[in-house]
């Protein structure tokens, strides 16, 4: 239950080793480097940059990703959820040989002659979607058009003005004008308009009078001979498209080599990317970073074989202070799945101390506390246990997988306490505490594993003190805190005066001492007030747990609800008892979701802002391994002795 020990380097490499240095290194894997900066009086150093390499290394990535992704979307299997495990050198051994450039023109060939052939099919959709609202028209549209005899026009006109178009014509006299409508679309009418020439220039004015729009009928004979023959091509080119399509999906083939040239591409990046940290003179490399401790002879090792004795290596302890040091944490295996819940919030500094084992503790008893169920417990238990047992998963993934399993036997042993099994549709001998009737004992045990988590956090601040040589501080920041807080808390318990003299000497030493920096003594006795005045901060931490309660207490009756209706429906009959069955399996896995989802957030709300509000500052520079899993490929790394 540890920060990693760090020791710092400084190399001097001379260039045109460069590349089999970053290949020692990058197997090496454990090394974090700083990124150097040129100083003014460092005239004779310049910063590194490998932008050229890095965005042409970006722009392959881009191509196989957009290659993964079209290859995907158009494939006929599903793709395979399998992870492998290689290790570096498998890694760039298997994708020297990889073509991907000749692959992707292929591909990207198809692509476009795929989008040339969408793009041709839109359009005659876009022609077939105009000629259809005259698709009754069986005349030639050109002679339609071309008449010498009489004035012809199509278009369009709100379905709300035919009528009085009509009645216009009438009332106005038109003999020799009439309009038809073909067809109607969304309340708009599609109609020929036919007028005499001599007629012609009224019925225009007519027609605007009541918004015609014009539409030129595009076809080369009569419509439905048109639509005929775009609805074959269209069909064509559907056809032509599915071809293509499959040939695209065939691309599937290679996408495990995908995979494995994407890992070696991100590797080859992270490489590149390294150097610039790097500063160089006129032949030489000037290169600093950190290492885990205990790997330092093996890192001299590696160095050696690849520099042989052209170098200068100075190894010294990373200096404590120092808030570039990077942070790896290290637990044992059950401590472990707890750390994605301190980086979350933030990696501890090198001069703090790794918060896991307390988060363990305290993350468990809340989750399991708001959850409070056998039955969900039990569930959750087995459904981790089977991913974990037939799923090879990468790193993150299966720390999360167990810290929901730490929070599964959690809620079993909270479920056994509280006699709760799936709301209580089950009858068990044992339960201690009901969740539907022991409210005030509910209430307690809340502020009692509150009370513990905060006093025990505080507790955190001064063991940092004292760690640190300084025993005083430990005395006016902590234990002045614990006499303010602890004392009313235990004259309300036993009614002993004593708590109250301890409330008062603690306060008073707060504000006596919570200012001691300060140069005057005004400004010492009010910053301590100010101090001071945070106890009411304490009130709300504690009522802030009660959330412990009332979670328990919501998700329980939400289970006894859905449980009440099931046993309603099983006196109904067959029928009954199907829906029964039905409405117990889905809300009751609603519910389940729902209680894990809960107590998960909330319980990070404990940790983060009641209890890490007390001792915990983080901001720590998480470390950077050479090394990089990707969506498939899992690499293998040395281990850290």
């Amino acid at each position: 239950m540890a920060i990693v020990k760090m020791n710092k380097f400084s190399l001097l490499a001379f260039e045109e080793k460069r590349s089999l240095l970053l290949d020692i290194l990058q197997n090496f894997n454990y090394v974090h480097f700083n990124d150097l900066k040129v100083k003014e009086d460092e005239t004779y150093l310049k910063e590194l940059t490998n932008s050229t390499k890095i965005q042409a290394l970006d722009e392959k990535l881009d191509k196989l990703a957009f290659a993964i992704e079209t290859s995907l979307k158009y494939s006929s299997t599903e793709e395979s959820k399998d992870f492998k495990r290689l290790d570096i050198d498998e890694v760039y051994k298997d994708s020297e040989n990889f073509d991907f450039n000749l692959i992707y023109d292929k591909l990207i060939k198809l692509v476009k002659e795929r989008e040339g052939l969408v793009d041709k099919n839109q359009a005659i959709e876009q022609k077939i979607g105009d000629l259809n609202p005259w698709k009754d028209i069986d005349i030639d549209i050109r002679s339609l058009y071309d008449s010498k005899r009489v004035y012809v026009e199509t278009g369009t006109i709100s379905s709300q003005f035919y009528d009085g178009l009509k009645k216009s014509i009438v009332d106005k006299n038109f003999s020799k004008s009439l309009i038809y409508r073909y067809s109607e679309v969304d309340k708009t009418s599609f109609i020929v308009a036919i007028a005499s020439l001599d007629e012609e220039e009224r019925f225009k004015e007519l027609l605007r009078e009541y918004g015609f729009s014009r539409i030129s009928i595009k076809a080369d004979a009569s419509v439905s001979k048109s639509l005929s023959a775009l609805k074959k091509e269209e069909a064509n080119l559907k056809s032509e498209i599915k071809k293509i399509e499959a040939e695209i999906g065939e691309f599937d083939k290679y996408l495990e080599d995908f995979y494995l040239y994407q890992s070696y591409l991100v590797n080859e990046k992270n490489k590149e990317e390294a150097t610039e940290n790097f500063l160089k003179t006129s032949q030489m490399d000037v290169i600093e970073g950190y290492i885990p401790e205990s790997m330092t002879d093996r890192f001299k090792a590696d160095i050696e074989k690849s520099l042989d004795k052209e170098y200068i290596l100075d190894i010294k302890d990373a200096d404590k202070d120092d808030p570039d040091v990077p942070i790896i944490l290290e637990n044992n295996a059950i401590v472990e799945p707890y750390e994605s819940v301190v980086e979350t919030y933030a990696l501890p500094k090198y001069n703090e101390f790794d918060p896991s084992l307390l988060v363990a503790i305290f993350y468990t008893i809340f989750t399991g506390f708001m959850i409070g169920d056998l039955g969900y417990g039990a569930l959750g238990v087995i459904a981790t246990l089977v991913i974990l047992k037939k799923k090879d998963l990468p790193k993150s993934t299966e720390k999360m997988i167990k810290l929901f399993l730490g929070i599964s036997l959690s809620a079993c042993c909270f479920g056994v306490l509280f006699g709760s099994v799936f709301g209580g549709i089950i009858d068990v001998p044992f339960g201690w505490i009901d969740t539907q009737t022991d409210i005030n004992t509910l209430i307690t045990i809340s502020l009692i594993i509150g009370g513990a988590a905060l006093f025990i956090a505080l507790g955190m601040k001064g063991y940092m003190y004292i760690r640190d040589g300084k025993p005083m501080d430990a005395i006016y920041d902590v234990l002045f805190w614990y006499m303010a807080v602890g004392g009313p808390i235990y004259y309300f318990l036993s009614k002993n005066k004593i708590g109250l003299y301890l409330m008062a000497v603690g306060m008073v030493g707060i504000v006596l001492f919570a200012g001691r920096d300060a140069k005057s003594i005004g400004g010492r006795i009010g910053s301590g007030v100010y101090d001071l005045y945070g106890i009411t901060s304490w009130v709300g931490d504690f009522v802030s747990f009660l959330r412990l309660m009332a979670l328990v207490l919501s998700g329980g009756f939400v289970a006894y609800a859905v449980n009440v209706i099931v046993k309603m429906l099983f006196g109904a009959g067959i029928g009954g008892i199907i829906g029964g069955i039905l409405v117990f399996v889905v809300f009751q896995l609603f519910n389940m979701f729902l209680s894990y989802l809960s107590a998960y957030v909330h319980s990070l709300r404990l940790i983060y802002v009641e209890m890490f509000g007390k001792f915990y500052e983080g901001g720590g520079v998480k470390f950077k391994e050479m090394l990089e899993d990707t969506k498939k490929i899992l690499i293998n790394r040395g281990e850290r002795k």
